[in-house]
């Protein structure tokens, strides 16, 4: 028990008069002698339990016609792509060329270079 249990279990029992209240080695509340000797085993036995999660849903639907949410079925994962950014902007520096290439020769009346090659499209 902390110092302030303590002195606030002193405060009650000079509030009460006639019974000094002690305090709960587990909780802290202040408690005639008698009453903590029955206090004591529960106090301990509660203390030790883990609470559950309160589920809201569960007690929504209590009373209610419907039984349980039905829940949408997962979708499946697809797998990420691997992006192929730089092979994209490689070609997309390719093309600029040839096409500059293409424009220069029409420009200066010489035959058309060749094309570049295709390029797959994974």
């Amino acid at each position: 028990a902390s110092p302030r249990n303590l002195t606030q279990c002193a405060l009650e029992s000079h509030a009460d008069g006639n019974q000094k209240l002690f305090p709960c080695e587990v909780c802290g509340r202040c408690f005639a002698a008698d009453v903590l000797e029955r206090h004591g085993p529960i106090c301990k036995k509660l203390f030790n339990k883990k609470r559950k999660p309160f589920n809201s849903l569960k007690q929504r639907l209590q009373g209610t016609d419907i039984p349980t949410v039905i829940k949408p079925p997962q979708s499946k994962v697809q797998p990420v792509r691997k992006s192929n950014w730089r092979q994209q902007h490689e070609d997309f520096i390719n093309a600029i060329r040839s096409a500059k290439e293409c424009a220069l020769a029409i420009k200066e009346g010489r035959p058309l270079p060749p094309p570049p090659p295709p390029t797959i499209n994974p």
